[in-house]
């Protein structure tokens, strides 16, 4: 059995190209990164989605990764989509009115070729979804994400909202995403050396070979937690206040070019949606 978490899921972690996309303001690229998913929830079929689609392939080639390391954090995702797609075609409901074409019917399951387009419209909203927050991480620093979030945040702080401290919570959680994938990895390796086989025996019997390992990873994860309070206690965190930044964030005319570009393939996808309802 082979083990390649680390190799396949690349979620959160930060490739160093600079490119056009790289070089863009954070906080650009999150508001960027937030109107596409607004505007992806407001689609309604495969064609309102397709602007979308073409944005993802633009900002694909604009960032200069390649696509096959892309490609490579999308099998985690693909594999749990396809337990949920089945489901949302056997379990698909029309809209009052709209006549439905069967291919194969049974009490409150059914195949049709309208359920059969919602599967896959589904499928490629959670790909639009998953892609821009995966590009987000791909092209931004840990520092530059919490900056950029603390300062979009700043008024909440007039609300006596712990900003900073929300930040800062969000960013460790990000970071232990590869540590435990990592430690999850070196676990099983060991598991197996002892002669586990994660990937024989029924449902039951998986589950309980991966209580051996699950145990020690959360234990291992509140001692780097607690490691980690530690150090900061050492360092004299007090939170936000008082706190002065190394470096300013200035938007430049890129920025404003790059959020127009976005902003219109959105609302070219939800006028779509909207409007024709496809």
């Amino acid at each position: 059995m082979s083990l390649e978490f680390s190799r396949n899921v690349t979620f959160g972690q930060y490739i160093d190209i600079r490119s056009a996309v790289h070089n863009l303001d954070p906080r650009t690229k999150m508001i960027c990164a937030t109107v596409i998913m607004v505007c992806a929830f407001m689609t309604r079929g495969l064609i309102s989605i397709a602007p979308l689609f073409a944005l993802a392939i633009i900002v694909q080639l604009a960032t200069r990764i390649p696509i096959g390391y892309t490609l490579r954090g999308y099998r985690l995702l693909f594999r749990t989509m396809l337990f949920f797609v089945p489901f949302q075609i056997l379990f698909y409901q029309a809209l009052p009115g709209v006549e439905m074409h069967y291919y194969w019917q049974w009490w409150i399951l059914s195949v049709s070729y309208e359920g059969i387009l919602g599967g896959i419209f589904t499928l490629s909203r959670v790909i639009v979804l998953y892609h821009s927050i995966n590009t987000l991480m791909f092209t931004t620093t840990m520092i530059d994400l919490s900056d950029g979030a603390e300062i979009m945040m700043d008024p909440l702080k007039k609300l006596k909202f712990p900003v900073n401290e929300f930040v800062m919570t969000m960013t460790i959680a990000l970071k232990f995403v590869p540590l435990l994938i990592t430690e999850l990895e070196r676990l099983m390796r060991a598991q197996i050396a002892r002669g586990v086989r994660f990937d024989q025996g029924g449902v039951i019997a998986r589950t309980r070979k991966l209580v051996p390992v699950l145990i020690p990873l959360f234990v291992n994860a509140l001692s780097r937690a607690e490691i980690l309070i530690v150090a900061m206690n050492a360092r004299c965190y007090r939170g936000g206040e008082g706190r002065t930044k190394r470096r300013t964030m200035h938007a430049t005319t890129r920025d404003v070019i790059a959020g127009v570009i976005v902003l219109l393939f959105g609302i070219l996808g939800a006028y779509i949606g909207r409007t024709m309802g496809i």
